[in-house]
């Protein structure tokens, strides 16, 4: 079935998590990324922000033009998957509204589904959760250019689905994408067994 998928050319799907640092990407990224490699008979492949700033953006720093070719990177990477049929899942902060457009057109260019999924965390819990002790950092003045403390993050006006990660688990919040993903009959029935 996967190779019949990559045959037909199109059809692919890009799901770009996009939010402050701390606002849960990663974590449901990774949820939604198992899952639909059970219900969905298309090649997934994650693309985490912080994994692709070690290996296809090594080097690039954090000023705005910077983290846009950064952005534009993944977004380029994301449309060659899209291209074949696969499903990508994107984590990156990807901060700026103008540069997720352009991804978005990336991808739509290659006839894909591009869903922008903002995970709406506030300020205050995100600097709360802190998992990696980046806005402690930030706020001592330890680091620069940080999205959020002294580098702005531009929330999306109208994404295709938003989620406030402060009020619902992390069960709820993959149960908003599938039910979003089987409203706009997004996903490709291959009569697996679903692991919901």
């Amino acid at each position: 079935m996967q190779q019949e998928m990559r045959s037909l050319g199109g059809g692919g799907l890009a799901l770009w998590f996009t939010g402050l640092p701390g606002s849960g990407k990663s974590t449901l990224s990774v949820a939604v990324g198992r899952e639909l490699e059970q219900r969905d008979g298309r090649l997934v492949t994650m693309l985490d922000g912080d994994v692709v700033r070690r290996i296809l953006s090594r080097g690039v720093g954090f000023t705005r033009a910077e983290r846009g070719d950064n952005v534009r990177r993944i977004g380029f990477a994301a449309s060659l998957i899209v291209r074949h049929g696969g499903v990508a899942i994107v984590a990156a902060v990807s901060p700026y509204r103008d540069v997720r457009a352009e991804v978005r057109a990336l991808v739509e260019a290659e006839r894909g589904h591009f869903v922008e999924i903002h995970m709406d965390a506030p300020f205050s819990v995100c600097v709360e959760r802190d998992p990696k002790g980046m806005y402690a950092a930030a706020l001592a003045g330890h680091i620069s250019l940080f999205t959020g403390v002294d580098d702005p993050y531009e929330k999306p006006l109208s994404p295709d689905l938003r989620i406030p990660t402060q009020h619902c688990n992390l069960a709820t919040a993959k149960d908003l994408v599938f039910d979003f993903l089987e409203g706009r009959r997004y996903l490709v029935n291959t009569g697996r067994a679903g692991a919901r």
